[in-house]
C-alpha cells in the first residue's frame, strides 16, 4: 500500500514538472513615483533580470512566477532662487535629486493565450526592498546618501501586459506595473509606476 502511495505521489510530481517551463527573463523598465505630492518626479530608466517559471494548466491558460532583481530609478529637479537685494553675489541654481532602488520581485501572473503565439498577462508582483539611495547634484557638486531606513521592506503592484512568442522559445513582452502601496514609511503617496519591455528565453 505504501509503495502505491509513493508511486502515485511520484507520478503527480512528474506531471506537474512536465507542465513547467523555465526562462531567463530580462527587461528594460522606465518608471516614476506617483502620488498627490509627486507630480514633478521625472521618469528614469532601470532594468529587471532573473528566472521565471511557467506552469501550463492547459494550452490556453498558464501561471507565471519567478524571482527577479528590479533596479528602479527616478529623479526630480527644483530651482533655488536667491534674493539679489539681500546679497548680489549669490547665484541661482538647480538641484537634481535622483532616487535609486533595488528590489527583489516575485511576480504571480495569470497568462491567457487565445492563440499559440500571442498572450495576455494579469496579476501582481510582490517587491522586497534591498537598498535605496538618494543622489543630490547642485552647483557642480554631488552627494549620495543611503535612505534604505526610510523605505518599507515590502510593497506590491498590480500588473497587466501582453506579448508574443517567436519560434516557441523566444518571448517578447510588455508589462505595466502600478504600485498599490507606498514604498516610503512616512509618505502615504509614494507609489511605484513602471513600464517594462522584456524578452524571455525559455531554456527548458
Amino acid at each position: 500500500m505504501l509503495k502505491k502511495i509513493f508511486l502515485v505521489a511520484a507520478l503527480a510530481v512528474s506531471a506537474v514538472f512536465a507542465q513547467m517551463d523555465v526562462s531567463a527573463h530580462a527587461a528594460f523598465s522606465y518608471g516614476t513615483i506617483t502620488g498627490d505630492n509627486q507630480d514633478e518626479v521625472d521618469w528614469g530608466a532601470g532594468f529587471i533580470v532573473g528566472p521565471e517559471v511557467k506552469y501550463s494548466v492547459n494550452p490556453i491558460v498558464s501561471v507565471i512566477s519567478g524571482l527577479e532583481l528590479d533596479y528602479r530609478r527616478a529623479s526630480t529637479d527644483y530651482f533655488v532662487e536667491y534674493d539679489r537685494f539681500l546679497d548680489p553675489d549669490l547665484r541661482n541654481y538647480t538641484v537634481t535629486e535622483t532616487m535609486s532602488f533595488m528590489y527583489l520581485d516575485i511576480p504571480l501572473l495569470l497568462r491567457v493565450s487565445p492563440v499559440s503565439f500571442f498572450f495576455i498577462d494579469a496579476g501582481m508582483t510582490f517587491g522586497f526592498n534591498l537598498s535605496a539611495s538618494l543622489a543630490t547634484e547642485y552647483n557642480g557638486e554631488s552627494t549620495s546618501d543611503d535612505v534604505s531606513a526610510s523605505m518599507k521592506s515590502f510593497e506590491y503592484d498590480l500588473v497587466c501586459g501582453l506579448g508574443f512568442t517567436v519560434f516557441s522559445i523566444f518571448e517578447f513582452n510588455f508589462r505595466a506595473a502600478f504600485g498599490m502601496t507606498s514604498m516610503a514609511k512616512k509618505i502615504d503617496d509614494f507609489n511605484n509606476l513602471r513600464l517594462q519591455f522584456g524578452i524571455s528565453y525559455w531554456t527548458f
